[in-house]
């Protein structure tokens, strides 16, 4: 059996169908994600304590999309170099979620040691500071058996790679994991796009432009 259809038409109206496929799939992935995640801990009743090192910017909003996982995630330690941004952060993540910042005075730590009390104090610590430190911090937490969320990148020299190509095998030892902040690298329907481009169902890729225009991160 034929089609009538110009095979042109048909093959703008291929790539128009798979590019809204993409856009919807990469919402219905994150919202599904999101029930999935909700429902794993809801089915428990241990709540599970997140630490945050380095309260600014990029830390706040890692801290916050935490908590958006479940209500038994609970923010209960800080800690940042400068008091002010820890502060002014967990006023703002309490504002948003009140129930579950669990922040008291004495569990907000400010100074270059305090990634040690944050970690005393956790089930998974969130590191979002400065970039030298990731390796370090990740191999403190890692050593004391939590789990780990560090954003990119993981290293700034060689040492640093070195140490935490270390910690990342030290974690699969004590079966604890290391998780990268990597985007939208894990999103399923950008993997899925991505495939598609892959495979050729846009055709042959000449060009690309990317924009991506933003302040800091604010809550």
């Amino acid at each position: 059996m034929t089609s009538s259809q110009d095979p042109s038409l048909r093959n703008t109206t291929d790539r128009r169908q798979f590019l809204k496929s993409a856009v919807l799939g990469a919402s219905a992935a994150t919202l599904g994600g999101l029930s999935l995640a909700r429902g794993a801990h809801a089915a428990g009743s241990d709540v599970i304590r997140v630490g945050l090192v380095g309260c600014h910017g990029r830390g706040a909003g890692a801290a916050h999309q935490a908590m958006l996982t479940g209500p038994d995630v609970r923010l209960v330690a800080m800690a940042d170099l400068f008091d002010d941004w820890l502060q002014a952060s967990r006023k703002n993540l309490k504002g948003l979620l009140p129930d579950q910042v669990q922040v008291d005075d004495d569990h907000c730590f400010v100074g270059f040691d305090g990634y040690r009390r944050v970690i005393e104090s956790s089930d998974v610590v969130l590191i979002a500071c400065a970039s030298k430190f990731h390796p370090m911090y990740s191999e403190a937490a890692v050593t004391a058996g939590k789990h780990v969320f560090v954003e990119k990148p993981h290293g700034i020299d060689p040492v640093g790679v070195r140490r935490m190509q270390a910690a990342c095998d030290l974690a699969k030892e004590k079966g604890v994991s290391i998780v990268s902040g990597l985007q939208s690298r894990y999103d399923n329907g950008y993997s899925e796009c991505v495939k598609r481009i892959h495979d050729g169902q846009i055709g042959k890729v000449v060009a690309i432009q990317s924009m991506f225009l933003r302040g800091p991160y604010r809550l």
